[in-house]
């Protein structure tokens, strides 16, 4: 937890701001964010190859490399290690939101001292409970947490830059390394930014600041031989902006790079049906337009020449975040302007000048309360859907069904969802665990910075093909055409499938290789008609 020793009412205000949407995850049976069962799943195989156990690693290879994403990784490993899978992954859901929270308030308490707590709590939680949380981007979360601690241990000793300061900084941005590269690129610029744009600048500020920043030349370039072991080159690719001409290619850009939002703009929670006019109380708009007013607030109130090096940066980062490069390379991440964007709102909080002390600042206070209040109110309508439907994933007549030591297929149809971050995705993952089932679809696998790999020369489904055939619901035919293409080749290392939703072109497909064995809702669990006799006959080792 981020040292907030003297600064206990500004602790209190955001654990108060942030418990009633942290309820959900801790008391709703199911509620899963979009990646966090395959995190769950790649820990547990990590924990079990590192310490020897067999069942994985015919099909497994851990990649004992210092690759990016280790640290949310092994805190999954401890985790696991210490709770059951389920409150595990709870605990997880709630630490990778407050930790951010408490570390936001932590570079506010430093830089520009409490204000008003209850507002600096409040534009906290916000940035917490952020898409990239919903979407259970931990080990981004990680760095996220590092980003204003690094910026404020740096900020704490600009006047008396020296060895040690060095040292720390050098520690910090290694560490930031094994949480995600993104979060630790911003980093260092976010340094270099300081550094340049904080009045007083010396050398030797300057020197001991690029001698921190030293780690991260050695640790670019053996990223950089990584990517060449990546299916598409690393290049900056736009998918709205490859249009730049056109108004509407921006008005859909301004849609996309809102980290905030975790539903679609045309529904509130627990409110049936849809609507354009929802939008209006989309929790980025109070949230939003509560930061305008704070900004014009703080602007006019200081009435100054000099240009404070937080907003400097805060506004480059928010700017980059909204022109540029949705990713580099679809092999490479995805969901790079939500990332940026983020970084940047936190970057602006020590400048904002959130005293409550004026009608204006009043009125944003206000939109602050009513964007928390909605946000929260999303994130338990979110949890209630996903326990009807992950939840059913971690029914124990489900697991039962399945069995152990099976290789498992899904099949995922009719998972729309009003929300942006999807729990069904991924949450066959959590028949992985225990079970020592091997789940094709494990998307980990597809990224060569993740430390999970199938092994070279396994016949096996690519992971990406399930994915991609749950996302052509709006094309049945094309889907069923895809899923002919897999199930006819791959059908013989399929053990098990798990089919959700009903659709009968693909049911007939399944019908040549599989019969169904339970149903429990959406979800049915289809075991290959010669399954039992393979497990029983085939030679261990990949099949």
């Amino acid at each position: 937890m981020p040292r907030l020793r003297g600064h206990w009412p500004l602790v209190a205000a955001v654990l108060l701001a942030m418990l009633p949407a942290l309820a959900a995850p801790l008391l709703v049976p199911g509620f899963v964010t979009q990646d966090g069962s395959a995190h769950l799943y790649n820990a547990e195989i990590l924990t079990r190859t590192l310490r020897g156990d067999p069942e994985f690693s015919p099909y497994y290879e851990v990649r004992k490399e210092p690759l990016p994403n280790w640290s949310g990784h092994l805190l999954t490993m401890a985790m696991l290690a210490a709770f059951s899978p389920t409150w595990a992954d709870r605990l997880l859901i709630v630490a990778m939101a407050l930790g951010p929270a408490l570390a936001f308030a932590r570079l506010r308490a430093s830089v520009a001292g409490d204000g008003s707590p209850w507002m600096v709590a409040a534009v906290s939680a916000m940035l917490a409970l952020n898409i990239t949380w919903l979407w259970g981007f931990n080990s981004f979360l990680l760095g996220v947490c590092l980003f204003p601690l690094t910026l404020a241990f740096w900020w704490s000793r600009r006047d008396r830059m020296g060895p040690g300061a060095a040292l720390a900084l050098a520690s910090l941005l290694i560490l930031g390394y094994f949480c995600h590269l993104i979060s630790l690129g911003l980093t260092g610029l976010g340094l270099v930014t300081l550094c340049l744009a904080t009045p007083g600048l010396d050398r030797r500020r300057l020197t001991w600041t690029i001698a921190g920043l030293a780690p991260m030349v050695p640790l670019a370039l053996f990223y950089r031989s990584m990517t060449r072991r990546a299916a598409s080159p690393f290049m900056p690719d736009w998918q709205y902006l490859s249009t730049p001409f056109s108004p509407r290619a921006w008005l859909a850009q301004v849609g996309w790079v809102d980290p905030i939002s975790l539903a679609s703009r045309v529904t509130l929670p627990f409110v049936p049906g849809t609507s354009r006019f929802y939008g209006l109380l989309t929790p980025v708009v109070p949230f939003g337009l509560a930061v305008a007013i704070l900004a014009a607030s703080t602007l006019w109130r200081r009435r100054s020449l000099r240009v404070s090096p937080w907003a400097v940066l805060g506004g480059f980062l928010c700017l980059a975040g909204f022109v540029g490069p949705d990713s580099f390379g679809e092999a490479h991440g995805q969901y790079l302007p939500q990332r940026v964007m983020l970084l940047g709102l936190v970057a602006l909080l020590p400048w904002l000048d959130l005293a409550v002390d004026s009608p204006a600042r009043r009125l944003a206070a206000a939109l602050l309360a009513l964007a928390l209040v909605v946000q929260t109110a999303t994130i338990w309508d979110y949890a209630g859907r996903s326990a009807r439907t992950a939840g059913v994933f971690q029914s124990s007549a489900v697991r039962e069904a399945v069995g152990k030591g099976r290789r498992v297929g899904t099949l995922l149809t009719d998972i729309k969802s009003p929300f942006r971050g999807n729990p069904v995705l991924h949450a066959d993952n959590w028949l992985g665990l225990g079970t020592g089932n091997i789940l094709w679809s494990n998307y980990e696998t597809r990224h060569y910075y993740f430390p999970v790999q199938f092994r070279a020369n396994l016949v096996r489904p690519p992971a990406y093909d399930f994915e991609a055939v749950a996302l052509l619901g709006d094309d049945p035919a094309a889907r069923a055409r895809r899923w002919l293409e897999l199930i006819d080749r791959y059908a013989p290392v399929i053990d098990v499938l798990l089919v959700w939703g009903d659709d009968p072109a693909l049911d007939e497909i399944n019908a040549r290789w599989y019969e169904p064995v339970y149903r429990e809702g959406p979800l049915r669990v289809l075991r290959r008609r010669d399954a039992g006799r393979a497990a029983e006959n085939d030679p261990p080792g990949p099949r």
